[in-house]
């Protein structure tokens, strides 16, 4: 999907104003707001929470689990906290 096209699934009425302002999104120039994220996930077809990853490999897990059942990602982040505890960081909450 190009840029003037996700422009327009945000509803950016001029075209010319489109492309620039997606390339400062992907810059990280600029931060979309909640409503223009939203509609940016979906039309990408990503979970919100990706475009809040700090790195690559969270991102990268984000989009792992996004495809999972909501029982298969419970079942994740259980084990991913014992998996903390293990290497001696993490956080007990939950």
């Amino acid at each position: 999907m190009n840029q003037a096209t996700l422009g327009a699934v945000l509803g950016l009425e001029e075209q010319n104003s489109a492309a620039p302002r997606i390339s400062r999104y992907e810059r990280g120039d600029r931060m979309p707001d909640n409503e223009s994220m939203a509609k940016l996930a979906e039309a990408l077809e990503l979970p919100v929470a990706y475009f809040h990853a700090v790195s690559e490999p969270l991102a990268e897990a984000i989009l792992v689990m996004a495809q999972l059942p909501e029982e298969a990602q419970e079942e994740l982040v259980h084990r991913m906290r014992e998996f903390a505890k293990k290497r001696g960081g993490g956080n007990s909450a939950g």
